[in-house]
């Protein structure tokens, strides 16, 4: 009968009780994956302005540092990327498609292709060589093209 009782009662009391204790962390945990959203959604913002300012100031001013100095923004978030996109981070509200998490280790080779045209982009700008840097360039904007296209929604 003891047993029973606990059973009936017990048990869901204690399970109840433990889970109560884990509100704060899945709290903490929804609050981790809002700032994870938020912080990509700025970098890729500031990714996509220094594309624009590549295309329509530098390069037609053939700034070369300017050119190498925005390259280096791109590969430091080509580096960073991968990790911004943390599992269980991904919302309705989000432009990630969940490819990029079933298929992330594609995603991180995406990324990586992100990160060797930025690389190639600041190496044609260190030899200030403007057919060079229009080539590498045009590089860069293919590898966001291919990521977007398989693991960006819109």
């Amino acid at each position: 009968m003891i047993k029973r009782l606990f059973i009936l009662v017990g048990i869901p009391v204690l399970v109840g009780l433990t889970l109560s204790s884990f509100e704060p962390l899945m709290a903490q945990s929804d609050e981790a994956m809002m700032v994870a959203q938020e912080e990509r959604k700025q970098r890729f913002k500031a990714s996509s302005a220094s594309m624009k300012a590549l295309y329509r100031e530098y390069l037609p001013a053939e700034d070369y540092q300017a050119i190498k100095a925005e390259a280096t923004v791109l590969v430091k978030w080509a580096i960073d990327m991968p990790e911004a996109f943390p599992f269980g981070s991904d919302s309705i509200n989000d432009e990630a498609k969940p490819e990029i998490w079933t298929d992330f280790e594609g995603f991180k080779s995406a990324a990586k292709a992100f990160e060797t045209a930025s690389l190639d982009l600041q190496k044609a700008a260190e030899q200030n060589d403007i057919s060079l840097v229009k080539t590498a360039l045009g590089n860069v904007g293919a590898s966001c093209k291919a990521c977007h296209q398989k693991y960006r929604k819109k």
